[in-house]
């Protein structure tokens, strides 16, 4: 198999045409781009066209006085107070808005103080043998200091 012979630059040209070096004639001119019939310029996208429009202000009433508020925060207080209002496709959107923004993903904190009664026990223990785990390989939860390191056991412990 014949090998070409690498294209020799011209006098006018300063380069060597190869990687990433495309001949000049084939180069985009200036002020062309690849895509002729792309987005115009000065297009807006959908998305700051939305937080344009979130962000404009509406006047709203609360009580006897009104205020200015942006309408982001107006959808907001009308989902928060349909909620109030036992609207339950309102308490749904509100919960996933306050998910969305945060509010809501911590865990309720358990008092040391709570423990688990020999009913929820024995409930426990029968659904663990039924996935076939002895309820003696999983030790209670106030018996762990943390849940990815186990706690060491005492000499006393260990008879």
């Amino acid at each position: 198999m014949t090998r070409k012979s690498p294209r020799r630059p011209a006098k006018d040209e300063p380069y060597e045409v190869g990687y990433c070096k495309p001949p000049k004639h084939t180069q985009f001119k200036p002020g062309q781009s690849g895509n002729g019939k792309g987005r115009p310029r000065g297009q807006r996208n959908l998305r700051t066209a939305v937080r344009d429009a979130l962000q404009e202000k509406v006047t709203i009433r609360e009580g006897d006085r009104t205020r200015s508020v942006p309408r982001m925060d107006a959808i907001v207080r009308v989902t928060f107070n349909n909620a109030l209002r036992s609207d339950a496709k309102a308490l749904a959107a509100f919960i996933q808005l306050a998910r969305s923004a945060g509010l809501m993903d911590e865990e309720p904190e358990l008092s040391s103080a709570e423990s688990i009664s020999a009913e929820d026990e024995a409930i426990l223990a029968g659904f663990l043998e039924r996935h076939g785990v002895k309820p003696s390989e999983n030790p209670p939860a106030e018996a762990q200091d943390s849940p990815t390191q186990p706690q060491k056991k005492s000499p006393e412990e260990k008879r």
